[in-house]
């Protein structure tokens, strides 16, 4: 496994803040999922009367939006290298701009404050039995418990993938929230430039995220064999062992720990590129369907790299765009690699030598 280059020396800032960084998600993230191995309930974890889980989403989204206002408004493009800056593109400022409003309305301000709100507790003390919420859709199998779930998982996001690709990831997922937000800061642009996976041995561990996948729809189909009972009440014990297994390794460890704690180490996609089941099956369905999404290069690249390094993804874009420094004016879809839609390496190009193709084909 490789990087795109050697890593540059830490900071004492940074190397203080990995020190505190690394322990405080652990402990952090065990309170919060796991609040019994303090002997505690969630509720005692509560401040001003709201639970751990509000003050977790208030800073998440706090760390968010900070970010994406520092750009918006700032008004400069998050990914160029130079030191004088030139202005954001409009599918950057976009972008920033979907994720502000997705994380601070969808994800916080709907179901922390108005809903609370309207149930007349919201500066009261919520319910001590409000542990974490572990049944995120981004593992998939929620879709097998409700048809609302269902058509969101599996017709609405099939449909904006043909037309956009993966962009969910990269302007609207909570957890895409947090990477992107990070990974235009100082610390985090560099992360992800000298720390992300990179090459064939990186690529190539990228199957976990199938086996995730795989996991993902069988617990699924036994949540709805479950429902229906067609097993007697047996098998309801498997149903509970298969839970037990996703919440402490999938969401706790993989989705959790080193979901976010790697992000000093290995860039900030980590979760997205190897565990995301929502992920692999948006690449699955834009493969199937031969999804417009495309990124395509043209005759202008002079063969700078730029675009590969600044990839959160791993993705050796440079090579579907010049060889030896030559332009080969290729293209790549989500039926070769993982693509987020993300743009950085469009927008890091200075001599424009890649574009997002268009969603509907030109009249011929």
């Amino acid at each position: 496994m490789s990087t795109s280059k050697a890593p540059s020396k830490r900071s004492l800032s940074e190397k203080i803040f990995l020190v505190l960084f690394v322990p405080s998600v652990i402990l952090f993230y065990l309170a919060y999922k796991y609040p019994a191995v303090f002997g505690k309930v969630p509720g005692d974890f509560a401040l001003l009367g709201k639970n751990l889980g509000f003050w977790y989403s208030l800073a998440y989204t706090s760390i968010v939006s900070v970010a994406c206002l520092w750009v918006i408004t700032g008004g400069f493009n998050p990914y160029w290298r130079a030191k004088t800056k030139i202005k954001i593109d409009p599918y950057q400022r976009g972008k920033f701009s979907s994720i502000l409003v997705a994380q601070l309305l969808v994800f916080f301000l709907i179901p922390q404050v108005l809903a609370p709100l309207f149930t007349g507790h919201f500066f009261e003390a919520d319910p001590v039995d409000k542990g974490a919420f572990k049944d995120a859709h981004v593992y998939l199998y929620p879709g097998f418990a409700s048809w609302g779930m269902a058509l969101y998982l599996f017709v609405l996001i099939p449909v904006l993938v043909y037309f956009f690709g993966k962009r969910y990831c990269s302007w609207f997922c909570p957890c895409g929230n947090l990477a992107e937000a990070v990974g235009i800061t100082p610390w985090g642009s560099r992360w992800v430039a000298e720390l992300t996976p990179r090459g064939d041995e990186a690529k190539k561990l990228e199957w976990i995220q199938v086996a995730v996948m795989l996991f993902s729809v069988g617990f699924g189909i036994v949540i709805l064999i479950d429902a229906g009972k067609l097993f007697g009440a047996g098998f309801h014990d498997i149903r509970l062992a298969l839970q037990a297994f996703q919440d402490l390794s999938i969401d706790f460890i993989f989705g959790a720990i080193l979901g976010v704690g790697l992000y000093p180490f290995m860039g900030t996609r980590i979760w997205c590129r190897y565990g995301c089941a929502l992920a692999r099956f948006m690449q699955l369905v834009g493969s199937f369907t031969k999804s417009r999404f495309a990124i395509v290069a043209n005759a202008s690249c002079r063969g700078l790299n730029l675009c590969s390094s600044v990839c959160p993804m791993g993705i050796d874009v440079a090579s579907y765009a010049h060889l030896d420094k030559k332009p080969i004016l290729g293209s790549f879809t989500l039926k070769e690699e993982p693509c987020i839609g993300c743009g950085g390496c469009i927008s890091i190009c200075p001599v424009q030598a890649l574009s997002f193709g268009p969603i509907v084909e030109p009249v011929r």
